[in-house]
């Protein structure tokens, strides 16, 4: 049986009765849970399509999308029900870029079945699909479908299987990082107050969000316009089991002067979300290299193999024991 193609917009359509198992066989970590899909879908630029692909014996694929117009609109929100009469498919990772927005049980390979049934639906005016977060096996295996592909930013991750704790981790550092580390845990030992969670909506959501919306702001310029944090969408995302939720706050002021998301997983967790106070506002110098530890720490305990620490600053992750992944973006036929 030829796959059948499920289109679904998070904004309108609830919650499908297969979703919470399709997320356990794929995967998918807390950014696919539909309250989170929903939240994000709202304040996107563009429609957000997510494509289930059944055969006879139910759900075989999985598929994030946003439904890029043209021209595109970095300054605006789409209407409710519009659609654009033209644009390209923009395949990603729903709220994190350091994985696929993807998973098919019969391999990369059958986003063909995917791409056939997208342009079934939309059209003529479905001129492209972009993917993004592939690696060279997987636009291997989708041949001549391959118009262009651009290597992007590495993905860094740290192996930390069998470790037993964060004093494995910092064995293998060299001695200046390991001993810098060192340092700042115990300068910043008094300095902040760490607050672990799971489960459960942070507490400080407008407070979070208005940090993550300062952190976005250093990236933004002529072609990079990010849309802008959510409080409800951050609410809905730390409301997640599979959340993990990492906040430093001043103990004797109270104020939140960093926070950091990560994306939980069996074997290998994702640090979503980083931001902190600038140092000249009042923030905590080095604060970075102690969340990293603390991430460390919680992936430890809780036995994962990987830590993926995500894109950018490829010097300073590896200084922490992280190795470089390649991907690429790919224009398909």
């Amino acid at each position: 049986m030829t796959p059948t193609a499920e289109v679904l917009d998070p904004r309108t359509d609830p919650e499908p009765s297969y979703w919470a198992a399709l997320r356990a066989r794929a995967g998918l970590r807390a950014d696919w849970a539909w309250p989170v899909l929903r939240a994000q879908a709202w304040s996107g630029r563009c429609p957000h399509l997510v494509t289930v692909m059944h055969d006879a014996d139910g759900p075989v694929g999985v598929v994030n999308a946003g439904w890029v117009g043209l021209p595109g609109r970095w300054t605006s929100f789409l209407p409710v029900g519009a659609r654009p009469r033209f644009g390209a498919l923009h395949v990603r990772g729903p709220g994190s870029s350091a994985v696929p927005g993807w998973w098919m049980a019969g391999g990369t390979r059958a986003l063909i079945g995917y791409q056939r049934a997208m342009r079934a639906r939309l059209g003529p005016g479905c001129l492209a699909t972009v993917l993004r977060q592939a690696v060279p096996a997987e636009l291997s295996a989708l041949g001549g479908r391959v118009l262009l592909s651009r290597l992007t930013e590495p993905i860094w991750s740290v192996d930390t299987a069998g470790m037993s704790g964060v004093d494995d981790w910092l064995r293998r550092l060299d001695k200046k990082r390991r001993s810098n580390l060192r340092v700042i845990g115990r300068k910043l030992a008094d300095r902040v107050t760490v607050t672990i969670t799971s489960g459960e909506a942070v507490s400080q959501a407008a407070e979070v969000t208005e940090l993550l919306r300062g952190n976005n702001a250093k990236y933004k310029g002529p072609m990079h316009n990010p849309v802008p944090q959510l409080t409800g969408y951050i609410e809905e995302l730390t409301a997640q089991p599979d959340t993990v939720t990492f906040r430093y706050t001043d103990p004797d002021t109270g104020r939140l002067v960093g926070v950091g998301i990560a994306l939980d997983h069996p074997k290998t967790p994702v640090w979503r979300t980083w931001a902190m106070v600038p140092v000249d506002d009042g923030g905590v110098r080095d604060l970075y290299f102690l969340h990293i530890t603390r991430l460390i720490e919680w992936v430890t305990a809780n036995r994962r193999a990987t830590l993926v620490l995500g894109k950018g600053k490829g010097r300073l992750k590896s200084s922490v024991g992280a190795t470089a992944t390649e991907q690429y973006a790919a224009l398909l036929a």
